[in-house]
């Protein structure tokens, strides 16, 4: 019996071990096992990374600014992050820095402030002695379209390097700006801080690498990518659109356009029909005609019935000439009056009138009443709309701006507020745009309005095709034919192109062709 409790006693102990016992996270990289907490430099120099339970977290190591004496230079050596100062040479007024070359006689290379003659042979090139370009700084000739940056040219992750004809170079991306001139140490941009943001009311710019967004302070919701509203009337339905408008949220409210295919001011939008509908049809959706009985065709423009009661219209119109008997059209019902118009017969033929009934008098049926043909009026909920009846049908517009009126409304025509309060300035900050005044900017609609800047993607149309390209200096995408020329290829990096001298290209890869540096080339397959 005590045999089992020193067993039970045993195991009680090895279990509260393992409880105290603490399970380290490790980290691997590049075949190398790093233990929680140790820190070790990248092999670029330039980051220093830690194991955090389990993770790699590294950051980029600062370089202090270097001011270097008057006879030396910064530049990158093996094995460090950031440029040192070295000593400079000077050949024929022409300055170098430790590492360049100039091609004299002979080649020579500046090491510690003093020109050294190079014995290194040039290899041979794979092109033409005409597309021989020599590098600036070099002794060797290179092919035209050379690419300098597979040769290791450092720049700073926060910049990204550029080839040119004869050398690369160093550009911030966008958002960042050169620390001290040097654009191969770049630091970010705080646009919110520097006011070079375009948020508007009601929101909060905040601050990303590279970048900013802005949002919406609490309480209120998003207009567009740069304005907040306080109340979201289009999705509340706290708004006077109609059903074939489309909504969109304002600083101060909401705004109404109609959807495509129909026509008015946006509070009220009537179906259109580009060719009309004939003999008293309505169009009542986008070019679809609701025709009046024995009227077929998508305008109402032919049928059955319409084309039998005309010839027979006529071939009696022809026995009355030729025989001058009598024929009553309208005790026949062989005429072509219609809606509440009266059939009255004539010698030879007949008329239409209409004694009565809103299709007759031209009267328009309008909220539950009638307005009477010729009537002009402003819509209750749209001060800025003009209506007016005529022959049964209503039309809206827009009221007309006068701007030289002193009576003109500011709210209706905001084109005509001459206030310097109420002007705004273009997205490049050189334009000046007067109240409701419209411009595109980056494939954006923009409008000023009271001083405030509003603006929301174009719309493109949608294409029905496998291939689309964007032209230079167009938004919207057009169908081509030939896959070579679309922008939507989708593309393999196991594919590959091989350009005019030979050299293999990836998929989707970018390059400048050789002996015609103004053309660009590039892999799609």
């Amino acid at each position: 019996m005590s045999g089992c409790w020193n067993l039970l006693n045993y195991a009680e102990t090895r279990l509260s071990q393992l409880e105290d016992c603490h399970c380290e996270k490790t980290c691997q990289v590049n075949g190398l096992i790093y233990r929680d907490k140790d820190s070790w430099v990248e092999d670029d120099h330039c980051r220093n990374c830690t194991c955090k339970g389990g993770a790699v977290e590294c950051r980029r190591m600062s370089c202090p600014p270097l001011e270097c004496p008057p006879d030396a230079l910064p530049v990158h050596v093996d094995s460090q992050c950031c440029k040192v100062c070295r000593a400079k040479c000077i050949y024929g007024g022409k300055v170098l820095a430790e590492g360049q070359r100039v091609l004299t006689k002979s080649c020579r290379e500046c090491r510690n402030g003093v020109l050294v003659k190079v014995t290194e042979a040039c290899p041979p090139l794979n092109c033409s002695e005409k597309d021989h370009v020599l590098p600036e700084n070099q002794c060797c000739s290179v092919c035209r379209g050379h690419n300098f940056c597979a040769e290791g040219h450092r720049c700073g992750e926060n910049s990204e390097c550029k080839n040119w004809n004869t050398k690369a170079t160093c550009e911030c991306k966008n958002g960042y700006l050169s620390v001290q001139g040097d654009p191969a140490y770049c630091e970010d941009i705080d646009e919110c801080a520097a006011k070079m943001h375009y948020c508007h009311a009601n929101t909060v710019c905040v601050n990303l690498p590279g970048s900013y967004r802005c949002d919406c302070v609490a309480g209120y919701v998003r207009v567009d990518d740069f304005s907040c509203t306080e109340h979201d009337e289009c999705g509340s339905g706290q708004h006077n659109c109609d059903e074939n408008a489309i909504c969109t949220n304002t600083i101060r409210g909401h705004s109404c356009t109609c959807k495509p295919g129909y026509v008015g001011n946006g509070t009220i939008c009537r179906a259109f029909c580009e060719e009309g509908c004939r003999y008293g049809g309505t169009c009542v959706a986008p070019n679809k005609c609701l025709c009046p009985s024995g009227f077929t065709g998508s305008h109402c423009e032919k049928g059955k019935s319409f084309t039998e009661k005309h010839l027979l219209w006529k071939k009696l119109r022809e026995m009355y000439q030729w025989f001058h008997c009598y024929i009553d059209e309208c005790a026949l019902k062989i005429h072509t009056c219609w809606n509440d118009s009266a059939c009255v017969n004539l010698p030879g033929g007949f008329d239409c009138l209409c004694p009565s009934g809103p299709s007759c008098t031209g009267d328009c049926p309008h909220e539950g009443g009638f307005k009477r043909n010729g009537q002009v009026w402003t819509l209750r909920e749209d001060r800025c709309s003009v209506c007016s009846c005529k022959d049964g049908r209503i039309f809206c517009r827009r009221t007309a701006c006068d701007c030289g009126s002193p009576s003109a409304d500011l709210f209706c025509c905001p084109e005509c507020d001459t206030r310097v309060t109420s002007q705004c300035l273009d997205q490049t900050g050189h334009k000046l745009y007067h109240s409701g005044d419209n411009w595109t900017y980056s494939c954006q609609h923009c409008r000023c309005l009271e001083g405030e800047v509003d603006c929301w993607p174009l719309q493109c149309p949608a294409l029905n095709c496998e291939y689309t390209a964007i032209s230079e200096g167009e938004c919207c995408p057009h169908c081509v034919s030939d896959p070579c020329l679309a922008d939507n290829i989708t593309y393999d990096i196991r594919k590959t192109c091989p350009d005019g001298y030979g050299i293999t290209r990836l998929s989707g890869a970018v390059w400048t062709m050789v002996g015609s540096p103004c053309t660009t080339c590039k892999c799609k397959v």
